[in-house]
């Protein structure tokens, strides 16, 4: 028999409800406005060399604001109603409470434990909380809902920007100026990789560790809050629109979007720490200094992390030239990043396949899977068409960049003002051959938004150059780490190219047609990426002194947030710098947004029609 209902158990219609019952957007404020105030508190003793305030005037400050803000968290518990349960609801917080109130006791003589750091960290987990109650409620009230997304993203940058901006974060004498801080921040939120300071060494480790972070939560982030808001979204919405969003999960059931967050987590985690535990004896001696465990550990997980996001941020002052030929290094860094640009949609399909077959080889018989969920066990079209494009575009970067290396070839250097010719030796001996396809195989690959070089960038052809730039701008897969215009959009265009000579009025594909809605929308998205990239160029020519073919490879290499460049970033005017940063913020959160509204925006469907006519065409 099924246990009687308590009264203050909370049904999931009773959460719903209580969106609408709490205190309003004055206190949600009031409290972030109060734990932000605790952490500058932290700011001030970790973030300078010397902190301008005494220790003990900083905790004290601490220790009022958060009287202050568990006082109104308090009150406003009380006025929520019984039968909801609000101190249920609320247990996180008071954990967190306790864990404050304890750790600050402890700290007070005459124990003068050190367990203030476990307070402060406390109060940014509180902080977590109310920033995402304050997500929650903005997701409910807005009728755009994809105004959360770069809304989000903007929020993260200056955050990271303020970080990266304390006397700590770089090394004594090398203060880092606020349009360097703001441009490393927007690069690690939006996974490019561009630079205009060393990584390597005009960070600390305190430096690096902000950015490293940052890269995960920028990776992470468009994947974890798209799902978040789909399941924020999914109670409200009507049928059709119900509809849409399963298919943008690729086929998601509702009742299965909480399994397919929790999924998205722990692939995420658990892969990186794979790719962490694999890199982590194969770094070699810095400066002829041997490693440390501890710096061993940061190189595997920063590594591991920017290249599964995609980031190609490197603690190496000429990225990754040192391992040019170290195929076990390549052999980690390169399913990172594929894995990183497949998108969770492809993984959690093949997740699912796996896990229908195990189910069948081990229970045979006694297993019956759910009629509603067999469509979910096999390869979906999107999972074949993103397979597919990505061994096809890997074979043609392969091509495209051997081929330009093998040639003989002369060409100017990249560095103004100076003329350097080159002639392959011997361009066909078999160390030749196989150093060219290393480099064309991993460069083929990191090109398609990874953003790492094994080579240094002047020594590409022309030919390869134009290789790089076509591959960036294909970017990775929808609902991955990747940018670019993804490569379902380049396939449906493509399908569609073919449908047209084929006189056919749908693209097919695998024995499916693919509706002439979706390439409308890829041609939208291909030609925004492609209006937005000429006018970045075009005000970068304007005041650059550089040539077309470099500030092209760099608006591209940013708008796609890949990262690779050739190096003239950091000598970019403050304008041209401002360029680049508006090109990556809106080549990462821009079309993902546009994606949201054609999907979500209300339609403006007419009761009427007008007469149709014909437009030559060719």
């Amino acid at each position: 028999m099924p246990r009687p209902r308590k009264h203050d158990d909370v049904t999931e219609l009773d959460r719903v409800r209580l969106a609408d019952i709490q205190p309003g957007w004055g206190s949600l404020l009031v409290r972030l406005a109060l734990i932000l105030a605790v952490l500058v508190g932290v700011l001030f003793m970790y973030g300078f060399y010397q902190p301008p305030i005494s220790a003990w005037m900083i905790r004290a400050g601490q220790s009022v604001l958060l009287a202050a803000y568990w006082a109104v968290m308090i009150r406003n518990t009380l006025r929520l109603p019984r039968v909801l349960g609000p101190w249920r609801l609320r247990r996180f917080d008071f954990v967190l409470m306790g864990v404050m109130v304890v750790g600050g006791l402890l700290s007070l003589p005459p124990w003068r434990s050190p367990t203030w750091p476990l307070v402060e960290a406390a109060a940014g987990l509180a902080l977590v909380m109310e920033l995402w109650r304050a997500q929650v409620r903005l997701s409910r009230q807005l009728t755009r809902p994809g105004l959360l997304l770069p809304a989000s993203f903007a929020l993260m940058i200056l955050t990271g920007t303020v970080l990266l901006k304390l006397p700590v974060a770089a090394p004594p004498g090398q203060p880092v100026s606020w349009l360097e801080a703001l441009f490393t921040m927007t690069s690690a939120v939006c996974v490019t990789g561009l630079t205009v300071r060393d990584t390597a060494t005009q960070f600390t480790p305190f430096g690096q560790t902000v950015i490293g972070v940052f890269i995960q939560l920028g990776g992470m982030g468009i994947i974890i809050f798209g799902s978040m808001l789909a399941l924020l979204l999914g109670r409200r919405l009507s049928l059709r629109e119900n509809v849409s969003l399963s298919q943008m999960l690729n086929d998601q059931p509702l009742y299965q979007l909480t399994n397919y967050v929790r999924f998205i987590v722990v692939t995420i985690i658990v892969i990186e720490l794979i790719g962490a535990a694999l890199l982590y004896p194969q770094w070699r001696p810095i400066d002829g200094e041997s490693l440390t465990v501890a710096h061993r550990i940061g190189l595997s997980l920063f590594h591991s992390v920017s290249a599964f996001c995609n980031a190609g941020f490197s603690l190496y002052a000429d990225n990754l030239q040192d391992y040019r030929y170290a195929m076990l290094t390549h052999a980690v860094l390169v399913p990172l990043i594929v894995i990183g640009g497949l998108g969770l949609p492809v993984l959690g399909n093949i997740r699912n396949m796996v896990m229908h077959r195990a189910k069948q080889l081990l229970l045979r018989d006694r297993y019956r899977p759910n009629m509603a969920d067999l469509s979910l066990h096999r390869m979906s079209l999107h999972t074949k068409i993103v397979l597919t494009t990505t061994a096809a575009l890997y074979l043609i970067g392969v091509l495209g960049i051997g081929l330009s290396q093998f040639m003989p070839f002369t060409y100017e250097s990249l560095h103004l003002g100076q003329t350097a010719h080159q002639q392959r030796p011997d361009p066909l001996s078999p160390a030749a051959i196989g150093g060219v396809l290393a480099d064309a195989s991993f460069m083929s690959v990191s090109a398609r938004t990874a953003g790492f070089n094994t080579l240094p960038m002047d020594e590409l052809q022309p030919g390869s150059r134009l290789t790089l730039i076509a591959m960036m701008f294909v970017g990775g897969s929808p609902g991955s780490t990747a940018g670019g215009v993804k490569t379902t959009v380049i396939a449906v265009l493509v399908l569609g190219i073919v449908a047209s000579i084929r006189q056919r009025d749908e693209a097919e594909a695998f024995g499916r047609s693919i509706h002439g809605a979706l390439r409308g929308r890829a041609g939208t998205l291909f030609l925004l990426y492609g209006m937005m990239i000429t006018l970045a160029v075009f005000l970068l020519l304007l005041v650059e002194p550089f040539s077309f073919e470099a500030l092209t490879f760099e608006v591209v290499s940013a708008a796609t947030t890949t990262g690779l460049s050739l190096g003239i970033t950091e000598d970019l005017t403050p304008f041209g710098q401002a360029v680049i940063i508006a090109v990556m913020f809106l080549g990462r959160v821009g079309p993902l947004a546009l994606l949201g509204a054609l999907i979500f925006g209300p339609g403006a469907s007419k009761p009427y029609t007008y007469p149709h006519e014909d437009v030559v065409i060719g």
